[in-house]
């Protein structure tokens, strides 16, 4: 007797083959993480100054395509199309785009530190000299609201009494032996700096040979995707890999420039009103701005504490202004720079922060929202191809209220709505049949 193949159980045997050896090789993973992580730092210390150099031609890419298709064209016409001039035309080009566009970086960076480094150096020493004398001018201030507010200030005792010896256990216990681990880890810290430095040089020189050669990556990229798969897959992969793409650059770039924007802002308001140390107060917020949702709010606490130590009426100013800040950009100045860049709700955005931020620090909370935007998008995109061929819409408006989908038309029945009936109190009931007696 001839056996036959059966494609329905060859394909449910290799589905199983398939998930028995990822359930092995994930065992096999949990089994070995520890040396699964080691060698996962290793690869990522050793692979440092090439992802450098993706960075900053990621970050880069856009002044370049800047010179490329508005700075040049002015001066010739026709390079209003790269593709359109000789290999050595748009060598010449590229070449050219690329040096501007790190004269540019170079020369914003060299202004920025000149600017704003040694002022925020002079801010941190300040701090440092007058530190007590703002202790003792706060310590006089909290004295004079006490006096003044009996109820306050048994507020006061009982939190000094309740938390004064755990702050003293916290400073003999964690504080204290963390700045000691600190000073004996100053040298490790001197040679990581270093380090970090000489990878970002290397990551500098890498990132020019990929701007030079960005086209020809990328025609690379196409062809080993449309090699290992079909051409209808391969459409699906070159179609979400552009979209990662754009919504990276386009959330990154627009946030940096959206925090220089705060940033700048920030020092205006601060040095209208007269508030210490408006520079140092400006960067920290400018910085920390970054970090999407969090972000003002973490850059705001110190801020905020070391504006209470100088002027408590300042430090209440300053709240009060960044609160105003932060509606400002969400609702006006971000959503103008940003756009529908993500692309995904502020509850997402949370839930990206607070995820990847737990997994990869602060990193994680600046990369998550657009990461998490890309895997929404493409399983929103799964979604929507097979309900498509499933026949039934993707509004999600069309579900909320759904009881169930008829089998054969496909027609989606919401859920019936019962209004129950007013009771009709017994004057009402005798008024009524008054009422028609007297239509009569």
């Amino acid at each position: 007797m001839k056996f036959k193949w059966d494609k329905k159980y060859l394909y449910w045997g290799t589905t199983a083959l398939v998930v028995l050896l990822i359930a092995i090789l994930f065992n096999f993973v949990l089994q070995n993480n520890y040396a699964f992580r080691t060698a996962f730092k290793s690869a990522i210390k050793i692979s440092a100054p090439i992802i450098d150099g993706i960075i900053i031609a990621f970050l880069i890419d856009s002044l370049v395509k800047w010179f490329e298709k508005k700075f040049f064209p002015i001066f010739n016409r026709k390079i209003y199309d790269y593709r359109n001039l000789s290999e050595r035309g748009q060598k010449i080009v590229r070449t050219l785009s690329i040096v501007l566009s790190y004269i540019v970086l170079v020369l914003l960076t060299a202004g920025f530190v000149l600017a704003i480094i040694p002022q925020i150096s002079e801010s941190i020493k300040e701090i440092k000299v007058q530190f007590p004398a703002y202790k003792t001018n706060f310590e006089l201030w909290l004295n004079r609201i006490s006096t003044r507010y009996p109820e306050i200030r048994k507020i006061i005792n009982t939190l000094v009494d309740n938390y004064s010896e755990e702050f003293e256990n916290w400073q003999n216990t964690v504080l204290i032996p963390w700045l000691q681990n600190s000073a004996a880890s100053l040298s490790l810290y001197i040679i990581n700096a270093f380090s970090a430095i000489w990878n970002i040089i290397i990551g500098f020189i890498v990132s020019i040979y990929i701007l030079m050669k960005k086209e020809t990556f990328k025609g690379q990229f196409k062809k080993i995707t449309y090699a290992l798969l079909n051409i209808k897959n391969g459409n699906i992969v070159i179609k979400n890999t552009r979209m990662a793409l754009n919504k990276f650059s386009g959330f990154i770039i627009g946030k940096i420039l959206d925090s220089i924007i705060i940033g700048l802002i920030c020092f205006i308001v601060c040095r209208i009103v007269g508030i210490e140390y408006d520079i140092l107060l400006a960067m920290i917020i400018g910085v920390t701005n970054i970090i999407p949702f969090f972000g003002p709010f973490i850059g705001a606490i110190p801020s905020t504490i070391l504006l209470l130590l100088i002027n408590p009426i300042h430090a209440l100013y300053f709240v009060i202004f960044i609160i105003v800040l932060q509606i400002l950009d969400g609702n006006v100045i971000g959503p103008k720079i940003l756009g529908s860049s993500t692309g995904i709700s502020s509850f997402w955005v949370i839930f990206a922060i607070t995820i990847f931020g737990g997994l990869w620090g602060v990193a994680g909370m600046i990369i998550g929202v657009p990461l998490f935007a890309v895997i929404y998008t493409i399983i929103k995109s799964i979604l929507d191809i097979n309900l498509k061929n499933k026949e039934l819409t993707n509004n999600t408006a069309d579900y909320i209220y759904l009881d169930y989908i008829d089998v054969e038309t496909k027609q989606l029945v919401e859920t019936e709505v019962v209004i129950p009936e007013k009771k009709v109190r017994r004057k009402d009931k005798k008024s009524k049949a008054e009422d028609k007696n007297g239509d009569k």
